[in-house]
């Protein structure tokens, strides 16, 4: 919960989940994000063991990001919340009426 709790690491994580990205496609997906923000968060993730940085030789050098083995069991979490979700906005049935008697 801890990692979950801040801002911005969930979306992060689920948009990694689409697979590897470097850092501007993750910007452009996170355009409400700022870049160093991002930056901060991707730099938390990889010290925590949930997402892997890679730098690729260039020229140019290239850097992308990935979900880890342990990070891809995100997606088990994101699953379940999308269960929940679905099912809280499922339209609820009207109550009856109790009829006078």
């Amino acid at each position: 919960m801890e990692v979950l709790a801040k801002p911005w690491n969930g979306l992060i994580m689920a948009t990694l989940a689409a697979g590897t990205l470097r850092f501007s496609e993750l910007s452009q997906r996170l355009d409400a994000m700022g870049d160093r923000m991002l930056s901060a968060r991707l730099k938390e993730l990889e010290a925590r063991g949930l997402v892997e940085r890679r730098v690729l030789p260039g020229p140019p050098v290239r850097v992308d990001y990935a979900l880890t083995e342990v990070g891809r069991g995100f997606n088990d979490v994101v699953a379940a919340l999308g269960n929940w979700g679905a099912r809280f906005l499922e339209p609820r049935r009207p109550r009856r009426k109790a009829r006078a008697a």
